[in-house]
């Protein structure tokens, strides 16, 4: 009797885990920064829109600032180094957030994204590790 509950706890546990990969939500469309939801006591942050291809475990991101210059990168979801030009950048998954991680000469972001239940919002947590500062909340919203 006791292996029988081991063993169910096992095939639970194994189903669990399989329904948790098979949840990662995808990011991709072109998300257009909306000003009234967003809070952004730093005023640190300028990106007013994104674009972002997600063929998982592959992601594109192309972010638009307010002063109209591009950042863009191709990533996997592995949390491996990438090269964005300016900074090296990482994505991974955290449950149902994609966390990417920016880390530059002069400052380190972790960046938590995560999507509405309709995947028409999408909501970009940035903490400043780097010099340390208040987080901002960024809302986008789907074109």
């Amino acid at each position: 009797m006791r292996y029988l509950g081991i063993s169910l706890v096992c095939i639970f546990g194994f189903l669990t885990s399989a329904q948790a990969q098979e949840a990662k939500p995808n990011f991709s469309g072109k998300w257009q920064l909306n000003t009234s939801k967003s809070q952004t006591p730093t005023g640190k942050a300028s990106v007013s829109s994104l674009a972002i291809e997600h063929k998982d475990p592959s992601i594109h991101i192309v972010k638009t600032t307010s002063a109209g210059k591009t950042q863009e990168f191709t990533c996997t979801t592995k949390g491996s180094d990438c090269d964005a030009k300016a900074y090296k950048a990482s994505l991974w998954y955290d449950a149902k957030s994609l966390v990417e991680m920016d880390v530059s000469d002069d400052q380190v972001l972790k960046i938590s994204m995560s999507l509405s239940d309709d995947g028409k919002t999408l909501t970009a947590e940035v903490t400043y590790l780097s010099p340390h500062a208040e987080k901002d909340t960024l809302v986008f919203d789907k074109n």
